[in-house]
Parts: structure tokens; sequence; C-alpha cells
């Protein structure tokens, strides 16, 4: 059977192991109860990681750099420039590039600028990548930027309104490596800027863009709850074409929805999860193959789940009552060697509770928000859209009022399975668990961590993998800030 992970991890040799090895960094005192940690990647030089006391990592950054082998570098301010907004930050391996959006106090256009960090986090002069009038870009709308998995292209891609204010314009521009513009490109939308949600755009190795949208199912000003339809939009800049593909079922409502691109196969693939009413209760699963060279989208499916399975899980999970699975979000999709996928999904909700406290003797009522984290559903689709298998962690993580920042759980991929780590109890000093997957379905669950060894307490979403077969995580490590290297 052909291994099922993403084509670069079968593409590097050498890196079977039949157990784990754990790194650690040197412990560091909690500057403040307000700082958060983003792991931004891993070059040759080093580790890459922000610091900052927002949770948005838009500014007033400082990026620390760490040795291979976890001793820390080098800490400094990140120079950005003057009131601008960090977009993206991306490391290759020449460094650090640094995406940020700025006014332009001569022009009165939003510019986006590109600053090269090199390794030793010395800035170049930054390059300015693009200028949109500023009245054309609505005030809470990003730049989305993407790079291709070999570093050699990069994707910017955003909406503006168009001349007619009730239309939207999908905007895309393209770059080398060089950070030179290959193509600049506007495509005109049916509906207003307000009620286009651009979900995901990806780049692949040729320079192909691939768009995830959705508009208003009804042409009128839409609603967060009303429904939605989703297109496929892919650029081949080769020929200058953009291609639009229609993702639905008139007799479904589509209420989670995901991209991947496959390099190694050279596919797309849409996944995600439908009802048959608009809500958060998912019924089935739905799986779409684009062909990239030919541009034909090979496979559509939408399939319901099968009721053994839907009866297992909901027997384990809490606030389900039926033959259906609600509040399932997709962590990540992960592209499978012969043009499948696999979907990991987490089922998350949010609950208030009310409480009474008094001021100066009289009674007041407040709300805290409840975030609840629970079982990990894993459903995986071969080429031809069958199902390979599918099956689900139990797992149940509860916290209040702190964004659910030491819940979830963080994966790994390699050449032989796909690995989920997470703590096992949230609110106390407990186990590090460590969930794997081989390519033909069977779980293996142990622990990673023991809590008698030392506290040790992860942050799944500071953490992301930085090679073939290791992932970078945040921890607090007997309450102090500490790195993980963790290799599988």
């Amino acid at each position: 059977m052909k291994n099922f992970l993403l084509y670069f991890v079968l593409m590097m040799p050498g890196f079977a192991s039949t157990g784990q090895t754990v790194e650690w960094s040197n412990q560091q005192k909690l500057k403040s109860k307000i700082n958060y940690t983003q792991v931004l990647g891993e070059n040759s030089s080093g580790v890459f990681i922000a610091r900052s006391k927002h949770s948005e990592f838009r500014d007033d950054l400082t990026i620390e750099k760490y040795k291979n082998n976890l001793a820390i570098e080098v800490s400094k301010d990140m120079t950005q420039p003057d009131a601008s907004r960090i977009e993206r930050a991306i490391v290759v391996e020449s460094g650090l590039l640094e995406f940020a959006s700025a006014k332009n106090g001569t022009t009165g256009k939003i510019d986006l600028l590109l600053t090269p960090f090199d390794n030793s986090l010395t800035p170049s002069a930054p390059l300015t990548l693009l200028s949109v009038d500023a009245g054309l870009i609505a005030q809470d709308r990003r730049f989305m930027i993407r790079s291709s998995g070999d570093k050699k292209y990069f994707t910017v891609m955003y909406i503006t309104y168009a001349n007619d204010k009730s239309k939207s314009i999908l905007n895309v521009h393209g770059y080398d490596a060089a950070y030179l513009q290959k193509y600049s490109r506007r495509f005109s939308l049916g509906f207003a800027p307000d009620d286009v949600n651009l979900l995901n755009m990806e780049c692949d190795n040729k320079g192909n863009v691939f768009a995830l949208v959705n508009f208003p199912k009804e042409a009128k000003k839409a609603k967060d709850r009303d429904p939605r339809s989703y297109f496929l939009y892919a650029y081949y800049p080769e020929n200058d074409n953009m291609l639009e593909y229609d993702i639905a079922r008139d007799s479904v409502f589509i209420n989670e929805i995901a991209l991947v691109v496959n390099n190694y196969s050279k596919t797309i693939n849409i996944a995600g999860f439908y009802s048959n009413k608009n809500d958060n209760r998912s019924i089935g699963h739905l799986f779409y193959k684009l062909d990239i060279p030919s541009t034909e989208m090979q496979v559509k499916r939408f399939d319901n789940f099968d009721i053994s399975f839907v009866s297992r899980v909901a027997g384990s999970m809490k606030n389900e009552n039926d033959l259906s699975l609600s509040d399932l979000k997709i962590r990540k999709l992960v592209a499978n060697s012969d043009g499948g996928c696999t979907i990991i999904s987490e089922k998350y909700y949010e609950t208030r509770q009310s409480y009474t406290y008094t001021v100066n003797g009289f009674p007041q009522t407040s709300y805290r928000t409840i975030y609840n984290y629970d079982e990990i559903v894993l459903l995986a689709r071969k080429g031809d859209g069958s199902i390979r298998f599918r099956d689900f962690v139990k797992k149940s993580h509860s916290s209040m009022s702190d964004g659910g920042y030491y819940s979830s759980f963080v994966t790994i991929l390699n050449n032989e399975k796909i690995s989920l780590v997470y703590n096992y109890d949230v609110s106390t000093d407990s186990d590090i668990m460590l969930v794997t997957l081989n390519n033909q379905g069977i779980l293996d669950t142990k622990v990673l961590i023991k809590s008698m060894s030392y506290y040790v307490t992860i942050m799944p979403p500071e953490s992301k993998q930085v090679t073939a077969n290791s992932a970078i995580i945040t921890t607090l490590k007997d309450r102090r800030f500490c790195l993980m290297r963790l290799t599988l």
C-alpha cells in the first residue's frame, strides 16, 4: 500500500524511526502573563520564533533566533516600517521575510512592503511589492500571502471594491524567489466585498494559484448564518487563465471546508462537512479532486456518514443526541500520495456561563466563556474518493476565559504516520499524550511525557512542524517558558 502522507515527506530519505526523541531549550522566566509566542519556522541556520503581547502578531514583535540545538542565539525587536501592520513572516534559507502593509504618506495609497532579514536578523531596505488605493480596500481586510512548498514562488491575494461598489475584485499578484513580480491580475466578482469570504489560497511549485471563496446563496446582503455558495478559483499564469469550479450540491449546506495542494500527485483536494439544514450538525463529508495539468475536476463526492461510525463517535461526545456530529472544525487537511487526503478535525464549541458578584453591596451579573475542545475525528479518502479509513480520538479539553490556549493538539507528519500531541488535562499539570495513526488507519495512544517526571504543559496554537519529521512545540516546563523539539 502506498504511503498516504505529504509528497515532500515521502521524498525525504532516512527519517523512519520506531521511537521519539525530545530536546529542550533553556528555560526562561515568563516576561508577562499576556506574552504570546508563534513558531515561524526553521532553516539550516536555526529556528525563528516571534514573541508579542498581542495575539494578532501585527506590531511590536520580538524575534528570537535559536540554533538548531535550541540554544538561544539572538533576540531582537523586529524592525518594521513606520505605522505599518505585519501581514506575514516567512522563514526562507537566507533568513526571514517580513510582509507589512502601511499607508504611504505621499501617495495616500496602501503599500505592501517586504523587508528581508538575514540569519542574524539584520534587515535590508524594504521593497514595495504593490500599492492599492486606500479607498478600494476595506479597513478590516488583510493581504493573504502564501509561498510555494519549495519557496520559489510567492503569491499575494486580496479583495477590493470595483467601480460599482456593489461588486468586488479578486486581485492576485505573483513573485519569484528574487521578489520580482511575474504577474498582476484582477478578476471581477458578482458580490460586494463585505459579502465575499476569501477562505484560503495556496500556491503550487509551478506558480499556479488556487483560492477557496464563498458568497451568499441569495443575491442579497449576507448575514452571518445565511447559507453560502462555495467556489474554487484556479489561476494558471503560464497561459493567463482563471478557471472557476462550483463546489456545490443543491440539497446540502456546507458547514466546514478546506483546501490543500499536493505537489507530488499534482492535484488539489477540497474536503469538508455538510448538513441537510443550515446549522452546525454534519451528516456527511465532501471530497473534490482537481487534476492540475489537465485542469479537470476528476472527483466530486458527497457521502453521508456511516451510521455505525456516527453512533460510535457520538456516543463518546458531549452534547450529541442524534445520529449526526456537530461543531466539527477542520484543523488540518493532509494530502495523500495517491491524490486523496486525510481530514483531521476536532469538535470545538463555546458556551457562556453567568455568575454574580457584589460591588459596593450591589449584586452584579457577568458572563465568562468556556472553550471546549473535544474528540478528534480522522477521515481518509483515496484518490478516487472512496474511504480509506475513519476513526476518532477521545479527548476532552475545557477551559475558561483563556481562549483555549492550552487546548487542542499539535499535528506532526512523517513518512510513516500522522502524530497528534496534546495535554491530557488542560486544568492541571498532567501527562502529555501522543497518538499515532499509520497508513492503515490503526491508532496507537501512549504517554509521551509523564507528569511525575516534571511539569510540562504544551501550547498547541503556538507550535509548528518545522522539518520532515520534527516539530517545535512551545511549553511551560516547571512554570517557565521552554521550547521542545519532538522528532518522530
